[in-house]
């Protein structure tokens, strides 16, 4: 066997505390014989010191860029920064970069100009085409969560975002209390509406509902499979959206259909996606974020939207060691080379499929006479 180096990076996105490797994963990793190397990080809710206990190389945070091997794997979560250089090296990451967001020619660009590659999470699927690891249940548990605190926060007629940044939490308890006692206090209970709600994210949003006594209902396909713009949404407090919308279709909401008379005032859109094509919320224009969490809708009638892209990072711990338990045999057999017919090939294929589209198009309008 070719024994293969892996390095973990420091992730960039402020606020991110969450992790594509645990110091234990990475030991089992080690272990087979692959070299693990750890880049320091003030924000990995793993401290350095407990990679260094068990002995891992540690390098200076974003020092793959240039110090790591070019046979590397770079392992990491969130999306690499906006940069000009040419990526040489073969990633691990969510990229957020096939679905027409921002700014996505220009990474993928990237990568065509380094002869890199690019394995992306989210398309890591099995035969069936189902994520073989997945955030999505601890996203819809904070993305409730998020939603009601900001509900909440309305009935006390203050402004969310005054409360910013958000502060991650030990464990789902201390949220889970923490929401519980406000309610409590506010002697008032919400309607909700989660949509999505056998997914990963609707499961996680149902689980936290439940867990403070918030009543709901839980739509799926055949609850949206209605005129659109559905109108009935207007009738609950709280939207929740888990759904994965990967084809263009009705809106569930639009800005008119939002101006009749309404008890709807929150929405969570845990799915997330208002610059791709697919977004089923065409009602505002980006994500919002750690330290501004909410953006107001442009109604005379108050309705705030919290759309933000790594909600598990507020419960980075018990999510990260979810989410690498479920990542971590297939990282084995990355490493080991069995990769024919694996989640690794078939996101490989969507890669070579998207760089060969973007190069073509490319070519196509730098030289014209290919037309002729």
């Amino acid at each position: 066997m070719i024994y293969k180096t892996l390095w973990l990076r420091h992730e960039t996105k402020p606020f991110e505390q969450r992790s594509a490797l645990t110091p234990e994963a990475a030991k089992a990793i080690r272990d087979l014989g692959h070299e693990v190397i750890i880049e320091r990080s003030p924000s990995r809710i793993f401290k350095d010191e407990e990679f260094e206990k068990l002995g891992f190389k540690m390098m200076p945070s974003n020092s793959w860029i240039n110090m790591a091997p070019k046979n590397a794997y770079i392992l990491g979560l969130k999306e690499l920064d906006a940069e000009k250089f040419p990526l040489t090296h073969r990633h691990i990451h969510f990229a957020h970069v096939y679905k027409g967001q921002n700014g996505a020619n220009e990474m993928l660009d990237r990568f065509i100009q380094g002869d890199g590659k690019l394995f992306d999470l989210e398309y890591l699927v099995d035969e069936n085409g189902k994520r073989i690891a997945a955030f999505g249940r601890w996203a819809g548990f904070v993305g409730a969560a998020i939603g009601l605190k900001n509900w909440i926060a309305q009935q006390r007629g203050e402004d969310f975002n005054a409360s910013a940044p958000l502060n991650s939490y030990e464990n789902q308890f201390s949220l889970i209390n923490e929401v519980a006692k406000d309610l409590e206090q506010l002697q008032k209970r919400p309607r909700a509406v989660v949509i999505g709600h056998r997914g990963r994210c609707g499961i996680g949003a149902k689980q936290f509902l439940k867990s403070v006594g918030v009543e709901f209902c839980a739509w799926g396909r055949e609850e949206t499979s209605v005129q659109r713009p559905i109108r009935a949404i207007l009738d609950y407090d709280i939207l929740i959206n888990c759904t994965l919308n990967t084809t263009k279709a009705k809106p569930f909401l639009d800005l008119k259909t939002l101006e009749q008379e309404r008890n709807l005032s929150v929405i969570s859109d845990v799915s997330c996606d208002p610059t791709g094509p697919c977004n089923p919320l065409p009602i505002y224009d980006d994500i919002t974020t750690i330290d501004t969490p909410t953006t107001r809708v442009d109604l005379e009638e108050l309705l705030e939207v919290t759309a933000i892209d790594h909600l598990p990072s507020l419960l980075p711990r018990e999510s990260t060691e979810e989410y690498v338990e479920q990542l971590l045999p297939h990282i084995i057999d990355l490493l080991n080379g069995d990769i024919e017919d694996s989640p690794w090939e078939r996101a490989l294929e969507v890669f070579y499929a998207k760089t060969i589209e973007l190069g073509l198009e490319k070519r196509l309008s730098e030289e014209p006479q290919l037309l002729m």
